[in-house]
């Protein structure tokens, strides 16, 4: 009887020592999963990180290079577009077609010489104008100039001009008019020049000038 129950303490102590040492294995081998486990989880983790950074950097390369494609193409926008209002200027200015638009008519009664008649259609151009005639001849970059004629007529494009002189102008009218009656300005020394002179200025909804 007491063989027997020392065989089954010595069992018992086997059995205890067994399982101690399989749960320091187990324990063991769960910590060894659990850092490869860990570990792999930090590189996949580090692997997204360094993904993300290039996608980021490639998104970032992307967006400067559209931004300097938009400047480029705004830029070539607006080159274009001030080419196209040269032409369109010239065209006007060529008089190869009529316009019509807002703007002022100016009606001169009275003598009027040659000078006074180039320095007004000078001033409406670098007020804006983008045409302008006279007695409803138009002034053009084919226009020959004015010519003096006997006893003080003027001559343009082989057509005599005849008092009243109707000075007709295409433009932004109160542009025009604000610049034409400036104190010292064109109109007033005409008056100044000329005290009997008649001058009067309107703005037009519409002229055409042929």
């Amino acid at each position: 009887m007491i063989h027997k129950v020392k065989q089954r303490k010595v069992l018992l102590f086997l059995t205890a020592i067994f399982l101690g040492v399989f749960i320091a294995l187990q324990s063991s081998s769960f910590e060894a999963v659990t850092d490869d486990f860990l570990r792999e989880n930090k590189v996949d983790i580090f692997q997204e990180i360094k993904i993300l950074r290039d996608k980021n950097k490639d998104l970032e390369n992307e967006v400067s290079s559209l931004n300097e494609n938009l400047d480029l193409l705004s830029n070539q926008n607006s080159a274009l577009a001030a080419i196209e209002d040269e032409i369109v200027k010239y065209k006007k200015l060529s008089g190869d077609f009529p316009i019509f638009g807002p703007g002022i008519q100016i009606k001169i009664s009275g003598g009027l010489s040659i000078p006074w008649v180039i320095d007004l259609t000078n001033e409406l151009f670098n007020a804006g104008a983008e045409a302008v005639s006279i007695n409803n001849i138009r002034i053009t970059a084919k226009s020959n100039g004015f010519d003096a004629m006997p006893k003080g007529k003027i001559l343009i494009n082989g057509v005599q001009l005849t008092p009243p002189y109707v000075f007709s102008a295409i433009g932004e009218p109160s542009v025009l008019e604000n610049i034409l009656t400036l104190p010292g300005g064109i109109f007033s020394r005409m008056r100044a020049a000329i005290p009997s002179l008649g001058l009067e200025i309107g703005k037009k909804e519409v002229i055409q000038i042929n």
